[in-house]
């Protein structure tokens, strides 16, 4: 019996033991690369959602800058927003430049503008500017009573409205400048 003892633990020391210990590395070994392909998963699948969420962008970019005026076309939209004021029966008042905003990937372009129309006009005329088909906001409106002169002579209630129009150029500045009152008849 004893001589059973020793052999048992003879062979568990040198037999044994050194196995037990490699199985011991080698599920350590392998619960860490399990760990590894678990992480790389998740990486790939948030890579591909990633990957999804850019597409996406892309495409709505490139659909807002299809809204966007190039440079040569903010002739025509001031054009079209003097048209704008004739056809709704709104009176220009000024029209004036102000100067380049430049952006990162845009330059913004203002002008300030007077205006004289009755109540509705004006709302009409501030709804089909907003409405043309290339980005066109306008912004701080202020509406006051117009003074009686010629121009508002065949008007019930006119009303003075001063506003700024923005729009967006794609790109860094052109080096052109709008001319003063370019675009109103």
């Amino acid at each position: 019996m004893a001589l059973v003892g020793a052999g048992w633990y003879v062979g568990k020391m040198y037999a044994l033991d050194p196995r037990q210990t490699e199985v011991n590395v080698l599920r350590g070994q392998l619960e860490n690369l399990e760990t590894q392909n678990r992480r790389s998963r998740a990486l790939a699948a948030r890579r591909d959602d990633l990957n999804v969420r850019m597409e996406l962008q892309e495409r709505q970019l490139r659909i807002f800058e299809e809204f966007i005026p190039e440079s040569e076309e903010v002739a025509e939209l001031l054009d079209a927003i003097t048209a704008e004021a004739r056809l709704t029966g709104i009176v220009p008042q000024s029209f004036r430049p102000q100067a380049d905003e430049p952006g990162d990937f845009y330059t913004k372009r203002t002008w300030e503008l007077t205006i004289y129309g009755e109540y509705h006009d004006i709302g009409r005329y501030l709804a089909r500017v907003a409405s043309l088909p290339r980005i066109i906001k306008p912004a701080n409106v202020s509406i006051g009573l117009a003074p009686r002169s010629r121009a508002t002579r065949d008007m019930i209630a006119p009303l003075e409205v001063s506003l700024r129009i923005e729009t967006f150029v794609l790109g860094g500045l052109s080096g052109e400048q709008p001319a003063e009152g370019q675009g109103a008849s």
